[in-house]
């Protein structure tokens, strides 16, 4: 079994407008260029789930985001009736510790969601801030996995330098493991998946979150931006325990992601765990 723990798919007009940001952050790079930002594939619902059918991808975990509080309520709605309409996918919600977070989270576990997505980076906080780190307890209180996706700035200002101004003109903040520890040092019974390896240009300063036991990473994005050698090294020090498999489909094609890792030079017992064992735990299925 193989399970597709980061996915997205957006509403029609979200994705023009995401269509757009996206020219506007990496146009100067070329498509081949695996740092560049922009859709793979349709990016809605149908073609995601499409894609993720031809890649032969059993269950595929589906992660809204929206910077704007007060659309929460209407992207949960939007994951259940998607997880209902396909029964392959495990559907996520999100919170923003902007937003009406207790009302927000009531209603995640009436629709029966599976877990949650924060973006510190589109949704403009800093994980280890008072008011994110209330949120998070009481989602550890709810018993749900949290995936944050994860940005080490100075990391990705080396790769992608022209992106140094819109980071200190708008003040976007990353997610970096030091926030990522905090947060699990706070929260003990939260389990927290680090996206993109931990931290999305920040392989080198992983550190603080090697022997956390209720940090896990996930390997989405990863594919031709960091060695596949690096990439085996980040599970075995992890532990297959703590990798999940993912894509970040539409940013990656899910079919040639999951050839990559089907390829990676990794154990029988160790795929397994990585591609469905995890998640599987995390999601009780």
């Amino acid at each position: 079994m193989i399970i597709d723990a980061h996915a997205h798919a957006f509403l029609p007009e979200d994705l023009r407008v995401l269509e757009e940001r996206m020219t506007l952050l990496d146009a100067s790079l070329p498509d081949q260029d695996p740092n560049k930002w922009y859709l793979r594939g349709r990016g809605d619902l149908e073609g995601m789930a499409q894609d993720m059918a031809a890649a032969g991808v059993d269950r595929w975990v589906l992660l809204p985001v929206s910077g704007k509080p007060e659309r929460v309520p209407e992207l949960l709605r939007w994951v259940a009736r998607a997880a209902q309409e396909f029964p392959q996918v495990i559907p996520f919600g999100l919170l923003h510790p902007a937003g009406e977070v207790q009302s927000d989270l009531e209603l995640i576990l009436e629709l029966g969601l599976k877990g949650i997505k924060l973006h510190p980076f589109v949704q403009r906080f800093v994980l280890s801030d008072p008011e994110p780190l209330q949120m998070l307890g009481l989602v550890a209180e709810a018993g749900l996995p949290v995936v944050v996706d994860t940005l080490y700035a100075p990391g990705m200002i080396r790769a992608k330098p022209h992106l140094k101004w819109i980071m200190e003109t708008f003040g976007f903040k990353g997610c970096e493991p030091a926030h990522l520890a905090a947060a699990a040092r706070a929260h003990p019974r939260l389990k927290l998946i680090a996206a993109h390896g931990g931290s999305l240009y920040g392989w080198d300063v992983l550190e603080p979150l090697w022997d956390l036991d209720n940090v896990y990473f996930d390997i989405s994005y990863l594919r031709g931006v960091i060695p596949d050698a690096q990439v085996v090294e980040l599970i075995r020090r992890k532990g297959p325990e703590r990798v999940i498999y993912g894509s970040d489909a539409p940013w990656r094609r899910p079919g040639p992601y999951r050839e990559w890792f089907e390829e990676l030079p990794l154990g029988r017992d160790e795929r397994q765990q990585v591609a469905a064992g995890t998640i599987s735990q995390l999601v009780g299925l």
